[in-house]
């Protein structure tokens, strides 16, 4: 590893800590099971140790981490290639691309290489000659951890388990071991400071968008109040508001039913969970939140409402929180990919064009298997890394505790067994079967799709209910305000969506209310059956839509929102190692066409 000024970067992952059996990679971790295990605290110093001299390297540096954090937005200028962006006012992140979990891959490897970098040739040597051995071994097998965001936390003075955001990220200040003894020292991982305003720094200065004062910022902050004139020393200064986080719509919400409706509107996806694997961002956003949890943590948790770098990385705004969410979606995207290991995107059938562009590709751009992933290179010659780079991360060094194909079980039947992300636990029906060893049954979900800018990009929530008052699942739309986010004239891609009425999709399973519905004698389902079903529902399945504070949308004031009814068939199998299969769905059109926010056949989509 390493870089000189005239080479490009190489981002080859950490090579360190192999085996000792073959194919065997250190592991991810999730960050509060791992700063909370004593047996890890010399990694966790290194960590911290590490990200204070990340952090006070000269934005002028390319490997300061002002600069690997701007890759991803602002100052929306390149790194490590000279080049004008293909779509002027975006950045290099490619939201809302089928390349979105792939490009993110050698993002986040960026950030731990160049930690593993930091500790191995600047905090390790500054340590005694006899205890630099144990400091070695130990950073050889770090990796960047990954946040669990919608598992809930023991902590301390609490009795029950609840959200949380991670222990090493709530302090400011933290007790480390250094090469003279124990210090305090302001907590790296608790905000971002500078000594000057973000704005002063020439070419690399950041831009206030959307009367957010990231100019004059000196901190980085989490859930800062609306700017103005009162609240105007709170950004500059930063401020870490903790609980408003955990009392954000997304967190009171967040249950296994609740789906991330942000993954770009592309027909045919009328039935979501019928639709063939097209890529690992589209299935994982099928199946769980992929995308969602991107615009999640990044639009509503971190980026719309805080100070800079904003889209710069994703990261200058949450430091370590931003890469540790990022981590748990590359979590997600490998799980799926070790559940279908041969799909892929090679087929020009499934490869999808740029709607909107970034900064190295323009509108209408083909994403395929070869595209580059500007701006990251494999070498020091200026090699782009591909998709086809990204595909299999346990050659580029890390692995996550579901995945461990090299222990003597069979890879697949390890995964399904263990405890998986909590995002993914409690799906469907696969969990309440445990009779014979096949059981095939209706199963039905509801489809709910569109325009992500419907409220002028504020963000919204699709409740989907069966009677008045059983709320069975949620659809989220992570929209932003295209003036918060990007440059100066705001975001580039949200407004080309915004213009082109980009549509999302979302989807929420029913089968298991339905289910509870049948064996209430107080409801009138008497069972699964198509007709039963589709009748009980036409007067049972209602829709509401709220803003991120709970107030109540006019279902008229979204015309774009289409909510239908699919049935389909689930194959369940007694060995849980095996996935349940779905498949033949089709639309029941009369139980909600022809009501506010029902069924548009196609051709008809209200704007």
């Amino acid at each position: 590893m390493g870089d000189t000024p005239n080479n490009t970067y190489p981002i080859t992952g950490i090579q360190e800590g192999l085996g000792p059996a073959a194919g065997q990679v250190p592991l991810r971790q999730e960050i509060d099971a791992w700063s909370q295990n004593p047996s890890n605290a010399t990694q966790i110093n290194l960590l911290i140790l590490a990200m204070a001299r990340f952090e006070d390297l000269k934005v002028e540096d390319k490997l300061s981490f002002w600069q690997v954090a701007g890759i991803h937005g602002q100052p929306l200028v390149p790194w490590d290639e000279d080049t004008q962006s293909q779509s002027p006012g975006a950045g290099y992140c490619t939201h809302g691309s089928i390349l979105f979990p792939l490009w993110h891959r050698p993002y986040i490897l960026l950030f731990e290489q160049r930690l593993y970098e930091i500790m191995r040739d600047e905090i390790i040597p500054s340590f005694p000659q006899s205890q630099q051995s144990n400091l070695f071994a130990a950073a050889r097998t770090w990796r960047f951890p990954y946040w669990d965001w919608a598992q809930k936390k023991s902590r301390p003075g609490f009795k029950a388990p609840n959200y949380d955001v991670p222990l090493l990220v709530k302090s400011a200040n933290v007790d480390v071991l250094t090469s003279t003894g124990k210090q305090t020292i302001p907590n790296p991982l608790y905000s971002f400071k500078t000594t000057t305003p973000m704005g002063d720094h020439g070419r690399y200065g950041l831009q206030p968008i959307g009367g957010a004062p990231y100019d004059i910022s000196e901190a980085t902050s989490k859930w800062p109040p609306a700017p103005g004139p009162r609240t105007q020393s709170q950004w500059v200064k930063g401020v870490q508001n903790y609980d408003e986080t955990l009392l954000a719509k997304p967190y009171i919400d967040c249950s296994p039913r609740t789906s991330a409706a942000t993954t770009p509107f592309r027909p045919p996806l009328t039935l979501i969970r019928a639709a063939p694997p097209i890529t690992c961002l589209w299935k994982t956003s099928t199946i769980t939140f992929t995308t969602g949890l991107a615009e999640k943590m990044v639009d509503i948790w971190q980026m719309s409402l805080l100070p800079p770098l904003i889209r710069s990385s994703d990261s200058i705004t949450g430091t370590i929180m931003i890469c540790c969410t990022l981590d748990n979606i590359d979590q997600q995207c490998a799980i799926w990919q070790s559940l279908n290991p041969d799909a892929w995107f090679d087929d020009p059938s499934q490869q999808l064009t740029e709607s909107s562009g970034n900064w190295s590709a323009p509108p209408g751009t083909t994403d395929t298997p070869t595209t580059a992933l500007a701006p990251f290179h494999t070498d020091t010659q200026g090699t782009y890394w591909i998709a086809d780079d990204s595909r299999d991360w346990t050659k580029l060094g890390y692995s996550y505790p579901e995945l461990q194909p090299w222990l003597p079980h069979n890879a697949r039947s390890l995964l399904l067994k263990q405890s998986t992300p909590a995002a993914f636990s409690d799906r469907g029906p696969s969990d309440v079967h445990h009779g014979p060893p096949i059981v095939e049954e209706n199963d039905y979900v509801v489809n709910v799709r569109y325009e992500r800018f419907a409220l002028g990009g504020q963000p919204f929530t699709v409740h989907i209910y069966i009677g008045q008052d059983t709320r069975v699942g949620t659809a989220h739309d992570f929209s932003i305000p295209v003036h918060t986010t990007g440059g100066a004239d705001g975001c580039a891609n949200c407004r080309a969506q915004k213009s082109h009425h980009a549509l999302s999709t979302g989807q929420v399973p029913i089968i298991g209310a339905l289910i509870k519905d049948v064996a209430d004698e107080s409801k009138y389902l008497n069972s699964l059956e198509r007709d039963s079903v589709e009748e009980y529902l036409k007067t049972s399945l209602h829709r509401k839509v709220t803003k991120v504070h709970g107030e109540e949308v006019p279902l008229n004031n979204i015309p774009s929102l289409t909510v239908s009814l699919a049935a389909g068939t689930g194959r369940h199998y007694g060995d849980h190692s095996r996935r349940s299969k779905y498949h033949s769905y089709r639309i029941l059109h009369s139980v909600t066409e022809g009501r506010p926010g029902g069924y548009v056949r196609e051709g008809q989509i209200r704007r």
